[in-house]
């Protein structure tokens, strides 16, 4: 029996969701999810990251707004780095994030609770080239 009503902690975290709460349009299926930090700037905003046929769909556990998505065809460049330091920012922001820049300038930094970073680039990058071969056929 617990001592002053404290619960134990499992063994291991719970895995994260297969799917979005929201339905996907006809023909995209995730590949790939992981429970996620967005970080921008101070905040950090715990959620799930899900890795689709089309895009990267962040889902927010908490807050007014719930979901992030950025289309594997506007990605510019992207990387594994530690984001630039913030003037009074959160201890411990300096690990290594998954950094993603859209075509038009936008900064996306991304870090997971168990350090897939590298695996995810990899992923992301493939899918990146096949939506930029896609485009330049059309």
């Amino acid at each position: 029996m617990p001592i002053f009503g404290r619960r134990r902690k499992p063994d291991s975290p719970a895995p994260p969701p297969k799917q979005p709460q929201v339905a996907l349009p006809s023909g995209e299926e995730v590949a790939r999810s992981a429970d996620a930090v967005l970080v921008q700037g101070k905040a950090a905003i715990k959620g799930v990251l899900f890795l689709t046929n089309r895009r990267l769909v962040f889902e927010a556990k908490s807050g007014d707004a719930r979901y992030m998505t950025v289309p594997f065809s506007e990605v510019k460049a992207s990387g594994v780095y530690v984001p630039p330091a913030t003037t009074m920012g959160r201890p411990g922001a300096r690990q290594p994030c998954l950094f993603i820049e859209t075509d038009k300038g936008e900064h996306v930094w991304w870090s997971f609770a168990r350090n897939e970073e590298d695996e995810w680039l990899a992923i992301v990058r493939e899918r990146v080239a096949a939506a930029t071969a896609d485009r330049h056929e059309e």
